[in-house]
């Protein structure tokens, strides 16, 4: 065999050789691959490392429910606000003629309510129980005397001409009871129907006014919460379209961090533990505690991970949107 050709083929073979023995060297020291959403550290441990942008679990974000114009802002960026402290007012022209207008019907029920009191005691009712008490009166005698005469008659002490007549007088005394009766009867219940009448009129006269109060509290809007004004996004005299945001109320007490967990990873996190929480930009590290682990998984392609909040402990220097890091050894 030529001499060069063997060179060539000896050198060929070194050179492959050498190129695996480089290849099972690196495979060899190339560290495990870690799962997603972990890194590496060192040769000997992982660490897994969850990030996410801090968040307030305690916030008020107001927006337009309708077009208004913004008549009025009580408040400014960065203050303090209570519960209840007014924060902004809408335009509530249209508002004002619907509270008088209501206020006068409950005025006008209210006088209305007092007439059919009064119609109840009136001459006519008056009159119409008098003449009911004295036809029961009378019905009463009449059958009392026909008793008295029946018992006599019996004994042969009163014709018979004298039953007759007591008789008579008995129906004609019922017939009188029971039409005056009817009378009393039918102005007592005219009286009733419009007296309920008239509190019905009360009933919806103040139903009205307190729709109308209802949609002038929507116009004044007040804090629900304690808080500060994080962002006011609109101006004063300008007119808002539906959706449109107002301003933020946030309270930077109730920080928390939100993190996503693969399935499989879900088990390094429990409720109630502390765990250290790094803040990257400002060189921080703050303690937090796991204070909900999501029960429904999220879905990204095959990727099934766990929504993890970390309420983190008060700090002056913490900021919404700020990137936040929680590393787990394992």
């Amino acid at each position: 065999m030529n001499k060069k050709l063997i060179v060539t083929v000896i050198a060929l073979a070194l050179c492959a050789g050498a190129a695996l023995f480089i290849l099972l060297a690196d495979v060899k020291n190339r560290p495990d691959i870690p799962k997603s959403g972990a890194a590496q550290t060192d040769e000997n441990s992982n660490v897994y490392t969850y990030t996410g942008n801090i968040s307030s679990d305690n916030l008020q974000n107001c927006v337009s429910s309708t077009a208004l114009v913004l008549k009025r802002i009580y408040v400014a960026e960065g203050g303090s606000v209570q519960k209840g402290d007014l924060l902004y007012l809408l335009d509530d022209s249209d508002i004002a003629p619907n509270i008088s207008q209501a206020l006068a019907g409950i005025q006008l029920a209210q006088v209305n309510l007092e007439k059919a009191r009064l119609a109840a005691e009136t001459v006519s009712q008056i009159a119409a129980k008098s003449s009911y008490d004295t036809a029961a009166a009378a019905y009463e005698e009449a059958k009392s005397n026909l008793d008295r005469v029946s018992s006599v008659q019996e004994f042969g002490g009163i014709s018979q001409t004298d039953l007759e007549k007591a008789q008579i007088d008995l129906v004609s005394a019922e017939g009188q009871y029971n039409q005056a009766k009817i009378n009393y009867e039918t102005t007592g219940q005219q009286s009733s129907q419009n007296i309920r009448a008239a509190q019905a009129q009360l009933a919806q006269a103040r139903a009205a006014y307190d729709a109308a109060k209802a949609s002038e509290s929507k116009r004044r809007v007040v804090a629900e919460i304690d808080g500060t004004v994080a962002d006011i996004w609109a101006n004063e005299n300008n007119m808002l379209a539906a959706g449109q945001k107002i301003m933020d109320i946030v309270d930077y007490d109730s920080l928390i961090l939100e993190i996503a967990v693969d399935q499989f990873e879900i088990a390094l996190f429990e409720p109630g533990e502390t765990v250290p929480v790094y803040i990257d930009a400002m060189n921080l590290t703050v303690d937090g505690v796991v204070s909900k682990i999501s029960n429904q998984a999220i879905k990204t392609g095959e990727v099934s991970s766990f929504v993890v909040t970390v309420s983190l402990e008060k700090n002056p220097a913490l900021r919404i949107g700020l990137l936040a890091e929680v590393k787990r050894n394992v």
